[in-house]
């Protein structure tokens, strides 16, 4: 029965961590670029670019949602991805940096979630 809250928690957190820093991260990238042009319908379709690695944030959440152990590996590959992007080709500050560290995290919540039930359905079985 442990194992099984165990999995459920790092489901929820996994879950709602994500949603939390991907719509976050979304209207961040969004308004941010808008807000120096003047908020319009126009300006912020011009920042939608800006928005991509994010919004492949929450598609992976939705994978990760129904196929925990696929989601969260590619939500992993796209942490590493990003985290090396930020690193050595953009030159980004450490928040950006800090930001990848969470996506690391959410991401092994899922995977832990998944290791977590097939131990509960393997200790029952």
């Amino acid at each position: 029965m442990f194992l099984l809250n165990l999995s459920d928690f790092f489901r929820t957190l996994g879950r709602f961590g994500t949603l939390l820093l991907g719509f976050t991260m979304v209207s961040i990238s969004i308004f941010t670029g808008a807000i120096k042009y003047g908020i319009t319908f126009d300006n912020i379709l011009r920042n939608l670019p800006d928005a991509l690695p994010w919004f492949l944030l929450l598609f992976t959440l939705l994978l990760a949602w129904e196929y925990e152990l696929i989601g969260g590996l590619l939500m992993f590959l796209l942490g590493i991805f990003g985290f090396y992007y930020i690193q050595h080709l953009a030159h980004g500050t450490s928040f950006e940096i800090y930001l990848m560290y969470g996506v690391l995290f959410l991401s092994l919540m899922f995977i832990l979630s998944w290791i977590a039930e097939r131990m509960y359905a393997l200790s029952y079985a």
